[in-house]
């Protein structure tokens, strides 16, 4: 069996998200679910309401109004930011974990997800660029696939980054020629394997090759990117694999994105990724 192989397998044995909260992501995503049964349906679930609850009275979502029921959080933040909320709290317990092929300490992976998520909407705010909702998600869920490789397949990085600093590739395209597969795809995999839509899905797969991604996805893929390539620029989930990724030069272009754009979004990342960790933090989160 060949490790791409090996890894496929492994893609199956990643714990999928709990079936009421997959049932509620499809819910939400059928555009004829009533808001007020979408949050019916949450209240069903204590552990998940107690979740919802949560974030949303946390610094980073929270506005004048304490919220006491899910109710009022769907109608006062709007069914994105709880579609964010239930994935933010769905994955915390998987990627909280240290990551041992990427030589990533415990929690270190959920605050690049947090911090991708939060600079990709930072980015569109000072690019006056609206974003999709989606984009938040997809940057929530970008490195998925870093999971499946440095937790269940236990990657050896060292040929990976041997290769890459020998003959000057980034780390994606090292980690592909050496296991068959990089973490994009396996996090794509993973995403169809779960049953998430196509608009997740291809962002994650091209989320290191933009120039790439279906036209559709294009302007999301390219947002995410870029934010993940700030927090690494910036030590937030930087592991074993470090600065071995390039920001695409298309990308920038396609955004006209700065240095003194990158540097506004760097003077609020990480205290908008402090607020948003406040209520993930473990304990907090079930």
């Amino acid at each position: 069996m060949t490790i791409r192989e090996k890894i496929l397998e492994k893609i199956k044995e990643v714990p999928a998200f709990p079936s009421n909260t997959t049932h509620i992501l499809n819910k939400i995503n059928n555009k004829e679910s009533q808001i007020l049964d979408i949050a019916k349906e949450i209240e069903m679930d204590p552990t998940l309401t107690a979740n919802i609850l949560k974030l949303a009275n946390s610094a980073y979502f929270a506005g004048p109004k304490k919220i006491s029921t899910v109710r009022e959080a769907v109608v006062l933040l709007g069914i994105n930011r709880i579609q964010q909320m239930i994935i933010a709290s769905a994955i915390f317990p998987t990627v909280v974990k240290p990551l041992r092929g990427y030589d990533l300490p415990a929690g270190e992976l959920i605050k690049h997800l947090v911090g991708t998520a939060i600079a990709s909407e930072l980015l569109g705010k000072e690019l006056e660029i609206d974003i999709p909702p989606y984009t938040f998600t997809v940057g929530l869920l970008h490195d998925i696939g870093k999971i499946v490789l440095g937790t269940f397949v236990e990657i050896d990085a060292e040929p990976i980054l041997k290769k890459a600093y020998e003959e000057k590739l980034s780390f994606e395209k090292a980690e592909k020629e050496i296991l068959g597969i990089d973490h994009s795809e396996v996090g794509a995999l993973l995403m169809q394997e779960w049953h998430f839509p196509n608009n997740l899905v291809q962002p994650i797969l091209y989320h290191h090759d933009p120039d790439n991604a279906p036209e559709e996805y294009r302007l999301v893929t390219d947002f995410v990117h870029i934010a993940s390539n700030v927090c690494l620029e910036c030590g937030i989930g930087s592991g074993i694999d470090g600065l071995n990724y390039s920001n695409n030069i298309n990308s920038i272009e396609r955004l006209n994105i700065d240095m003194q754009v990158v540097e506004i979004v760097l003077s609020k990342l990480i205290g908008e990724i402090d607020l948003f960790m406040g209520n993930l933090k473990s304990g907090d989160i079930t």
